[in-house]
């Protein structure tokens, strides 16, 4: 079964600076013309192991296994009436959201709690992992790993900032004129 733990695994990243090189152990065991398409990579970037980045490793796996990388690291819903919660889980591409899954690896509490505080739990080390094996965070997830000082953030949660702060300013000066010409008080 895929993914095989030999051949893929990613290091720990070297002073703050996010996932940074991949380690593969087992090239004998490549097919031949794929042996050579990661020899090319390894031979050109071993000066500079830097410059093997995460999507790097997606490449490299895309190659090996002669198509696309059918990983995912999405939120599944569990489910429950008028309850929101998901698991962060790493799925493969062609499942539902709610299917099957392979591992899950945290999960998400949208509602807030007494605190007003909507609670996230991650398991760093296997999100480390999947990644090194090719996963891609969805949009969401990625968001709540930018949040969480994992990834960079997300540029929607920068523009979703700005368009919040717009708008509480807005409604802010609003309320301090009163109510304008031709809007009705009742």
């Amino acid at each position: 079964t895929w993914p095989r733990t030999d051949k893929c695994h990613i290091t720990a990243p070297a002073e703050n600076i996010q996932l940074s090189t991949l380690t593969i152990s087992s090239v004998q065991q490549l097919k031949r013309r794929r042996h050579k398409i990661l020899l090319y990579f390894v031979q050109h970037l071993r000066d500079n192991p830097a410059n093997i980045m995460v999507h790097l490793s997606s490449l490299l796996l895309k190659k090996y296994h002669g198509g696309y990388v059918v990983l995912r690291l999405a939120l599944a819903g569990h489910k429950q009436a008028n309850r929101p919660f998901y698991r962060i889980v790493a799925a493969y591409n062609k499942r539902a959201r709610d299917g099957k899954y392979i591992e899950q690896l945290g999960s998400y509490d949208p509602l807030p709690n007494i605190y007003n505080e909507k609670l996230v739990s991650f398991n760093f080390d296997r999100i480390k992992y999947w990644i090194g094996c090719g996963a891609h965070p969805t949009k969401p997830v990625a968001k709540l790993l930018g949040l969480a000082g994992f990834f960079p953030l997300h540029p929607m949660m920068i523009t979703e900032a700005e368009r919040r702060r717009a708008q509480t300013e807005l409604t802010a000066t609003g309320a301090e004129d009163g109510p304008r010409e031709g809007q009705n008080v009742d």
